[in-house]
């Protein structure tokens, strides 16, 4: 696959490589980054442009923007939001700005999650990033000197990213499906799929047949996945359904493009903590304990599936949440 490495103007934090993944479609694959940013994917058909997912900011999704016209002349006519978390459609709204007659593509259950829950979380984070702010510049002045270049970066991209968030337009979907969206192109299908709960209620899958590659958001991605508006229980299920389709490369909601050796491990790794809670959970063990026994019983497997982004997003961090949210879902 082709690389080529992007970032805004003056940096920041809105960093990607541009990965050509098959003949007219590119992964957008994002650095990690104190105010975290999804991959995008870009689909260039026939008639225009489909873009996945606009990450945490308008000035990110600006960077793919100015990126996307050294890739082709064509128009964006699509975007599609893979689910309704923050850093996959806070950079919505610069899509219409750039391209006026772009759709934006969801179904039903994200945009319902986005009105209910998107746009409150929106609010919430201009109320907490001013503590969080105010906290970084305390760590800075009992910082050591080697601490203190990264704090101050730090502060510099959460005060960049209060201002974004105030100023935030949000751009909803204009187009909801239910199950399935199918558009086809002369020169390929693009199908939009719900194939269960599992990142959250919503999640979208965006399939090309043609082309053997499957966009999954958060469903799939590089790290130990997030699970505070997940479905444990249901998780391994949705990835069987997603493992029928037939497909080779997938480009993830973060993390670098891969193959279905990925999907096998992620799967593996859900499906054994869900089952190692319940044994748990079933000897009246508490939270605690819970999380204690099932780390130390995952460990020796799982833990150095996800360690090349040990450093961003601990494992053991990761695990122990996941845990939390099955506990409560199982007890």
């Amino acid at each position: 696959m082709d690389c080529c490495a992007h970032e805004g103007p003056g940096g920041g934090d809105a960093r990607f490589d541009i990965k050509k993944v098959a003949d007219g479609i590119w992964a957008a694959v994002a650095s990690p980054a104190y105010k975290v940013n999804c991959n995008t994917a870009i689909i260039e058909n026939s008639d225009g442009v489909m873009v996945v997912d606009t990450h945490s900011k308008p000035s990110a999704a600006r960077v793919i923007v100015e990126q996307l016209r050294d890739l082709t002349r064509k128009p964006v006519r699509y975007v599609v939001n893979t689910h309704f978390h923050w850093d996959h459609w806070h950079g919505n709204e610069v899509y219409p700005q750039a391209y006026p007659d772009a759709e934006i593509v969801t179904n039903d259950i994200t945009r319902e999650a986005m009105v209910k829950k998107g746009l409150k979380r929106i609010q919430d984070h201009v109320r907490q990033i001013p503590s969080e702010i105010a906290k970084l510049k305390a760590d800075i002045q009992s910082a050591s000197p080697t601490q203190r270049a990264k704090l101050e970066a730090d502060l510099k991209l959460a005060e960049s990213y209060l201002a974004e968030v105030r100023a935030l337009k949000p751009a909803l979907p204009t187009i909801a499906f239910e199950r399935t969206m199918k558009l086809y192109r002369r020169d390929r299908e693009v199908q939009l799929l719900h194939l269960g709960r599992a990142h959250t209620e919503g999640d979208v899958f965006v399939y090309l047949p043609k082309d053997k590659v499957v966009i999954t958001g958060d469903a799939l991605i590089g790290w130990t996945p997030y699970m505070g508006d997940g479905y444990p229980e249901d998780w391994a299920g949705t990835l069987d359904r997603l493992a029928q389709l037939d497909f080779t490369h997938i480009i993830m909601g973060h993390g670098d493009v891969t193959g279905r050796e990925w999907l096998n491990g992620f799967r593996s790794y859900v499906a054994d903590m869900v089952e190692s809670v319940r044994q748990e959970v079933a000897t009246g063990a508490t939270l605690d304990e819970v999380k204690q026994r099932v780390i130390a019983k995952l460990a020796p497997k799982h833990e150095k599936t996800f360690a090349a982004y040990n450093d961003y997003r601990p494992w053991r961090t990761g695990a122990a949440a996941n845990i939390e949210r099955t506990f409560a879902m199982v007890s």
